[in-house]
């Protein structure tokens, strides 16, 4: 890609309202992960964005016709536009692309609950409209008035990298003149939850301390978040021409799919190499020019050694070994919203000089070649940094991003 710039961003997880809440907990080590309130009946591990972090901002209209995923979306898109200085998009030239696994899970859960044991006359008449995953997008488009391209991406946890990487290929033929990009996700429900534990997929760890351990030789599993990411693009061009506020560049951009398992990766690790390969040569710059990378990292025993080995065969043959690091350690997996949430986080830290750690993590799984920064922050100048997304169906998406075109 040659100019696609990043303008705006607007953030929401459980551990910050806005970029820069999000920006100093990530920093200063902000724990997200909670045990899962005892109503649930479930009583694992899971980070949520508390309920304090949207009151007061959409009107009462808004958040009544809309679910908890996209009212995420409205808020963080609110958010992005106002940092790029944009106070009414265009209406047939801006685009949405947003990514989510599932849409509006717990709504639908809810509605089912209330069919067992209320009859169905009490069964929303609009549950369709909350909860369809392409909703998110459909709010945006209805919020701001628009009729561009709205597309939903539905990649799983590579959701959100796949809407960053389709939305900056739209600026990039000129399609559109602004994106709105990124993903939104809720799926903080007993029946997820259990489903994943019976699958032995979430964390046993007794401490939320210590419950996501990317990359760590005691990790268990991964623990089960939400949240949200929203990012402007537009062409580099058109942004220094009006004086906005440029974040940073997407220079590269890379999916594949690993057509091996519906929940395992390809053990090799083979195909998320080759996901990152695809974006390497798309930013056209060689490996050794990567100064970090945000790994997706979500803390499995399986996904972990498989991203392992994919970082290795790219940048383990590094004299001074590649800093890494993940995000999961401080707020769990948001699975859709994981992606732009590392982009936003990456993109900061380029800017401020800083790769913040992988919180929980202290021990280094033997296997690695990289440095996983770990602890405190590290003072680091980036100018290209890798960020990874890899998810269930063999899902794989990695982006390059840069301080220039």
């Amino acid at each position: 890609m040659r100019d696609v710039a990043v303008t705006g961003a607007g953030l929401l997880t459980p551990i910050g309202h806005d970029v820069a809440t999000n920006w100093d907990g990530f920093r200063s080590g902000r724990l997200g992960i909670v045990r899962a309130p005892a109503s649930t009946g479930w009583h694992g591990w899971w980070a949520g964005v508390p309920d304090a972090f949207l009151d007061g901002r959409l009107d009462a209209t808004t958040a009544k016709r809309t679910d908890r995923f996209a009212r995420y979306a409205l808020i963080c898109a609110d958010e992005a536009l106002r940092a790029a200085g944009i106070a009414q998009p265009d209406a047939e030239r801006t685009a949405i692309v947003l990514g989510t696994s599932m849409g509006g899970v717990p709504a639908l859960v809810d509605a089912r609950a209330q069919l067992d044991t209320q009859g169905s006359a009490h069964v929303p008449p609009r549950l369709m409209a909350y909860v369809i995953p392409n909703m998110a997008a459909a709010a945006l488009a209805l919020r701001y008035g628009l009729h561009g391209p709205q597309l939903t991406i539905a990649a799983a946890c590579a959701s959100s990298i796949d809407a960053i990487g389709h939305g900056a290929r739209l600026i990039e033929r000129g399609d559109a003149d602004v994106a709105l990009c990124g993903g939104t996700e809720t799926l903080l429900t007993p029946v997820v939850a259990w489903s994943l534990q019976h699958a032995g997929a979430l964390s046993s760890a007794p401490d939320a301390a210590r419950a996501s351990l990317p990359f760590d030789v005691a990790r268990s599993g991964f623990v089960m978040g939400d949240g949200c990411g929203v990012v402007v693009l537009e062409a580099g061009e058109r942004a220094r021409a009006r004086g906005a506020p440029v974040l940073g560049y997407v220079r590269g951009y890379g999916s594949i799919a690993d057509g091996y398992h519906p929940t395992s990766p390809e053990p090799s690790g083979r195909w998320e190499a080759r996901a990152m390969e695809l974006a390497l040569r798309d930013a056209q710059v060689e490996a050794d020019a990567i100064d970090a990378i945000f790994a997706h990292g979500t803390a499995t025993v399986v996904g972990d050694a498989v991203e392992i080995a994919a970082i290795d065969a790219i940048a383990g043959g590094r004299a001074v070994p590649i800093p890494v690091t993940s995000l999961k350690g401080h707020v769990g997996h948001a699975m859709a919203a994981s992606g732009v949430t590392s982009v936003i986080v990456a993109l900061r830290g380029m800017a401020e000089a800083t790769l913040v750690p992988t919180l929980g993590s202290t021990h280094l799984d033997p296997a690695a070649r990289f440095d996983l920064v770990t602890g405190a922050p590290r003072a680091l100048a980036m100018r290209t940094v890798q960020v990874n997304a890899f998810g269930f169906g063999g899902q794989n998406a990695s982006l390059v991003l840069a301080d220039r075109p």
